[in-house]
């Protein structure tokens, strides 16, 4: 396979007209339509990628209803582990109040924050190679069910280390809302598809902590510091029952809809911008290389020089010769009605939707493969993105009503106000994003001569929201820092720019990666989690000591020029994501 000399020595054209794993042909040209007053005219046809199965059990070919009640109850799911999570941040002023025999400084009292944030990042270094064992179903139920278990102890906890153990579990329970979950809307909808939908992931899970954030004040000084827990602790039980009854298993093996794996690639002397443009090679369809078990084999011949299949007579890729392995997975087997050749698929009914995954092996191997991740350059880029702006929402929401709850402002319960600001930068965000995400993919393959659809075309999208993200932190130091009457605007308007790109950054770099890396997704997403724990868990720590110290606008412009440091890191990938593609393609289909 390719290695980075060889990516960075191809010429633009061959760059262009190269397939590696996330570069998949959307667009099959000069479809022929018959007009109905007579004669034809051609069109482009949209591909459907991945490759759907014949099977109604493939997530692909699921009943509308069906992925939208699972979409709906995982969001669910993302919605109230961030609810649960930042709800508990603007009660912190009421521990004094309610046990004031245990009185506490403000910044012990953030640890009941900063590490339920750290455990919602490192929890994934365990759930996610389990997911990938088991299964997606498993894991969600799971979490639920921890999730929902902790928070109704900690409805009964009245001390301070008891809490801080219970937003332990908590933040523990709350781990797959960030990795299976994106990993489940990935294996439900095609390429085309995803923008949208990841779009609507992501806007319940910011939106959790805005609700939160504004409900957990009331709750706190107008029912009691115990209620916050029990209304969390409702919330959760019903994201429990709804995953139940709503999230089957997403995990598929495709068996006999694979395609084998070829690993060698043309020299960049051998290669010819005349040379035709190769219709199909396996890294045009990661989705189908990727779900290939190891104990397949391809008994057909391979091309020892070039990774390209060309089409067959009819067009047909279930027709190709490529398409032969000599043994199907037990799914498809299980299946199977009458003879040889011929399948007659069972009907996926409610019943089956409940079954768990089968169990998939290599328990070393998948708890490695996450750590194998941080070889691909947008791992560490989506990581340092990601861990920034949550960091950023979780310092400006711990520190916001604190700061509304002293001179000029005096807002006493109403300091969740502030998330209000927040709320509408969200909103702002999901819709642009699933307005522009997949329409953006679809409008670039148009353009394409072969139709290839390139994961980096949707992050340009993002651009304008990094911008505003850092921004937003330097604006909320400002207004924090010269306090005023009409300042709260300033900060309103600050968490809303902050909130806008926690919204739609996270769901393009999801989509990317699924795009890009597929079945390796939910890995970097783990990798991705663990550093989003890190940041906000270490700003949380120190980030008290040093506004006492030197005021609300050095530390927050520390903050803006990390985060624009990170912003800036998007440049190499917009520059040359594809070569980096070609470069760790042997990463991504060794590691499947």
């Amino acid at each position: 396979m390719p290695g980075w000399k060889y990516a960075f020595s191809l010429s633009r054209e061959a760059v262009k007209a190269a397939t590696p794993p996330g570069t998949v042909r959307l667009i099959e040209p000069t479809a022929t339509v018959v007009i109905p007053e007579g004669g034809v005219t051609t069109t482009d046809r949209f591909s459907k990628y991945p490759l759907p199965t014949p099977d109604p059990a493939d997530p692909l070919n699921w009943a509308p209803w069906r992925k939208l009640a699972c979409i709906s109850t995982v969001s669910l799911y993302a919605f109230v582990s961030n609810f649960i999570s930042a709800c508990i941040a603007p009660a912190l002023p009421v521990w004094n109040l309610e046990f004031p025999e245990d009185q506490r400084k403000i910044e012990e009292l953030m640890q009941f924050v900063a590490y339920n944030i750290l455990l919602l990042g490192f929890g994934n270094v365990f759930l996610v190679p389990v997911a990938n064992i088991f299964g997606r179903r498993a894991i969600v139920l799971i979490s639920a069910l921890i999730l929902f278990i902790s928070t109704a102890v900690g409805a009964t906890t009245s001390n301070f280390v008891g809490i801080l153990v219970v937003r332990c579990f908590q933040g523990f329970g709350s781990s797959a809302s960030e990795t299976v979950v994106p990993a489940v809307v990935g294996e439900m909808y095609f390429v085309h598809e995803r923008g949208r939908w990841m779009a609507f992931y992501t806007a319940a899970l910011a939106s959790g902590s805005v609700v939160g954030g504004i409900s957990g004040g009331y709750i706190a000084v107008r029912l009691g510091w115990f209620q916050v827990f029990w209304v969390s602790a409702v919330l959760a039980g019903i994201t429990f029952l709804c995953s139940v009854l709503f999230v089957p298993e997403t995990i598929y093996e495709r068996g006999a809809h694979c395609l084998p794996i070829q690993r060698n690639l043309p020299r960049p002397s051998r290669y010819w911008p005349r040379t035709p443009a190769p219709y199909l090679s396996l890294v045009t369809l990661p989705s189908m290389r990727m779900t290939l078990p190891s104990r397949f084999r391809y008994t057909g011949e391979l091309d020892p020089t070039y990774t390209w299949y060309q089409p067959s007579s009819s067009g047909d890729l279930s027709s190709s010769t490529a398409m032969t392995p000599t043994r199907l997975s037990k799914q498809v087997r299980s299946s199977r009605a009458t003879g040889p050749g011929n399948f007659s698929y069972h009907p996926y009914t409610f019943s089956d939707s409940l079954k768990f995954g089968m169990y998939r092996g290599r328990i070393k191997y998948q708890f490695m493969k996450p750590w194998y991740t941080l070889r691909l350059p947008a791992t560490w880029i989506a990581m340092l993105q990601y861990g920034g702006l949550v960091g950023a929402v979780a310092v400006i929401s711990t520190i916001g009503p604190q700061l509304l709850i002293l001179p000029p402002y005096d807002w006493g319960a109403d300091t969740g106000l502030l998330f209000i600001g927040a709320l509408i930068g969200i909103v702002f965000g999901a819709i642009t994003t699933a307005l522009l995400a997949d329409r953006r993919l679809k409008a670039f393959a148009k353009k394409q001569d072969h139709g290839y659809a390139e994961p980096e075309t949707r992050l340009p999208i993002m651009l304008p929201a990094l911008a505003l993200g850092t921004g937003g932190l330097l604006v909320f130091g400002f207004c924090a820092q010269y306090p005023g009457e009409y300042q709260w605007i300033g900060l309103q308007v600050a968490y809303g720019m902050v909130a806008f790109a926690l919204t739609q950054v996270p769901s393009l770099w999801f989509s990317y990666l699924i795009d890009a890396y597929n079945q390796l997704a939910s890995d970097c997403f783990a990798m991705i989690c663990i550093l989003r724990g890190m940041v906000p868990f270490i700003w949380l720590l120190f980030v008290i000591q040093w506004i006492e110290r030197d005021g609300y606008l050095v530390p927050f412009g520390g903050f803006t020029v990390i985060m624009g440091v990170f912003s800036l890191l998007i440049v190499p990938i917009l520059w040359a994501g594809k070569r980096m593609r070609i470069a760790t393609a042997r990463y991504v289909v060794g590691n499947q």
